[in-house]
């Protein structure tokens, strides 16, 4: 019985330079899927989203940004349970503020929580900040951070700690 020998050259398309897979991708598309910065965008008159991009859960997070407002120097801020406002500052150019929060990625998925920052010397004057993120779960990965973000702490479940396996 006579076999036909066949050579494959599956290694060959190494060598021809047309060979190889493109994609099309657009600047826009480029930099929205690599932007290493917070994304923060005017939605309405009195209410700012500020994107975070990907957390950790049951990571706490120090997030610096700035944005630009008209409520003057003196600001004050409701508390909230998982975002709290550790400093705020006039910008330096003003027109704005320089903020610095302490968030807890406190649930998977989409996390979004708002902070709402009144004038102290005009009551109608306030600005909402939707903060914004995608909250990886246990095992899912760890995230690159962006600029201006740092993990601060991990919290610890009370069913974390105990020795017990189970049966």
């Amino acid at each position: 019985m006579e076999h036909d020998h066949i050579k494959s050259n599956s290694h060959d398309h190494h060598k021809d330079p047309d060979a190889h897979v493109h994609f099309t991708v657009t600047a826009e598309e480029l930099q929205q899927g690599h932007d290493s910065q917070i994304v923060v965008q005017q939605d309405e008159a009195d209410k700012i989203s500020v994107h975070l991009g990907f957390l950790q859960y049951k990571h706490r997070y120090e997030v610096r940004f700035s944005v630009a407002d008209a409520l003057g120097d003196d600001v004050t801020c409701e508390p909230r349970a998982y975002v709290k406002l550790e400093e705020i500052s006039p910008s330096e150019g003003g027109g704005g503020h320089d903020l610095i929060i302490n968030l807890l990625a406190h649930k998977e998925k989409l996390l979004s929580e708002s902070l709402v920052l009144n004038s102290v010397y005009d009551e109608r004057r306030r600005l909402t900040l939707v903060i914004r993120a995608r909250v990886l779960g246990r095992g899912k990965g760890t995230p690159s951070l962006k600029d201006g973000i740092h993990c601060t702490g991990v919290e610890v479940d009370e069913d974390d700690m105990s020795d017990w396996q189970g049966f």
